[in-house]
């Protein structure tokens, strides 16, 4: 590790035995919500232009997602116990402002800023991370040279330049698994769990914003308080799928899994990938909420109609690509749920409220036929 990395920055760390607490810290929780702005940031993007919006927000999204969730991992096997690491996660989280900052002229006027804010946040992680697992130093290059790219496209013309630079950024870090082999990394199951589960209460928590922003300066009438309450049943019943169903089997099944690569990928694929769907879902969704507040009496445009259905849909499929990889059980009904979820938007160009109502009827139906096989499983099965 001293070839790596100077002596005096060069640390022992040993994994937290699975059998002791973990705790997510203050600052962990203080780092997360810097990612509020990110995300609101995404949403502003969609509901602008939901086509090209979406586009972008997939590609810039990837990247972030992929270094975002990279510091749960972080703070997973270093602990923000120390000042000096303390000072370098705060120095970090002025990176991601920066980058949050910036998300919206990334593919307009453009400007160096963005990668400047990337190249902080991944020289922090990387250096850090070194001090716990040298297997880390091939994603940490990989990580430099999506980087790297991000540079390329915005210091590049506008249009299909920067798209196609932000793609291959996204590209290079998410292709890390295939040849990564993930020896050397271990991963305490109730913390990393825990992390990703808080960052998907900030997005939901950007939902409720975006209610709020479409509000302002409207009337209080039907019109608006339908379509809010509405939006947060949406919510809820996403919040419910995910923490009341999915997380607390998750952590079961990690802890479970007793090998080390084995436990990381789980992670990856459960807890990485399939949340990129989860998240961008929630983004969708608020972009949706944006256009419905304040017009529940009203029918809504197609695309709206496409947010609203399709954010939900996107975020049930992610949520049956966790259960897949853990693996929890019955993780069709998600993708089934997710169909029906669809098949209801064509409501929205009736009446905005006939769809909100019919998506929260149908996802609460979801729940309930989930409870209900779920305990019948649980029920012994009669001796003859």
């Amino acid at each position: 590790m001293t070839r790596i990395l100077p002596s005096w920055f060069v640390e022992r760390i040993n994994p937290v035995p699975d059998e002791d607490d973990l705790p997510v810290s203050t600052l962990e929780l203080f780092f997360d919500l810097i990612f509020v702005f990110t995300v609101a940031q995404f949403t502003a993007i969609i509901a602008h232009d939901p086509l090209i919006g979406l586009l972008q927000t997939v590609l810039m999204f990837g990247f972030l997602w992929w270094i975002y969730a990279g510091y749960s991992w972080l703070t997973n096997v270093i602990p923000p116990e120390r000042p000096a690491r303390r000072i370098l996660l705060l120095i970090a989280m002025a990176g991601w402002l920066v980058i949050a900052l910036t998300i919206p002229a990334a593919f307009e006027s453009g400007g160096l800023w963005i990668a400047v804010g990337l190249l902080v946040v991944v020289l922090v992680h990387g250096l850090m991370y070194l001090q716990a697992a040298r297997a880390f130093g091939p994603v940490f290059i990989a990580n430099l040279a999506a980087v790297a790219a991000v540079f390329a496209a915005e210091l590049g013309p506008e249009g299909l330049w920067r798209y196609v630079f932000w793609g291959l950024a996204t590209a290079i870090v998410w292709s890390v698994p295939i040849w990564h082999g993930q020896r050397g990394l271990n991963l305490h199951p109730a913390h990393i769990t825990e992390r990703h589960g808080l960052v998907v209460i900030v997005a939901l928590g950007e939902s409720v914003v975006a209610i709020g922003i479409g509000a302002a300066g409207l009337p209080i009438d039907a019109d608006l308080l339908v379509a809010a309450v509405l939006g947060l049943a949406i919510g809820a019943c996403m919040w419910w799928s995910l923490f009341v169903h999915d997380l607390p089997a998750t952590e079961h099944a990690l802890t479970a899994t007793t090998d080390a690569v084995k436990r990381v990928r789980k992670v990856l694929v459960g807890l990485s990938y399939s949340f990129i769907p989860v998240l961008i879902g929630i983004l969708v969704t608020a972009a949706g909420l944006k256009h419905a507040v304040g017009h529940a009496m009203e029918p809504l445009d197609p695309a709206s109609t496409l947010l609203l259905s399709g954010g939900v849909a996107m975020f049930l499929l992610g949520t049956a690509g966790l259960r897949f990889s853990m693996p929890l059980p019955r993780p069709w009904e998600r993708v089934a749920l997710a169909a029906v979820v669809l098949l209801v938007a064509p409501l929205g160009l009736v009446n905005t409220a006939l769809q909100l109502g019919a998506i929260v009827i149908v996802l609460i139906a979801g729940l309930e036929v989930e409870r209900r096989t779920a305990k019948a499983a649980l029920k012994p099965v009669p001796s003859e």
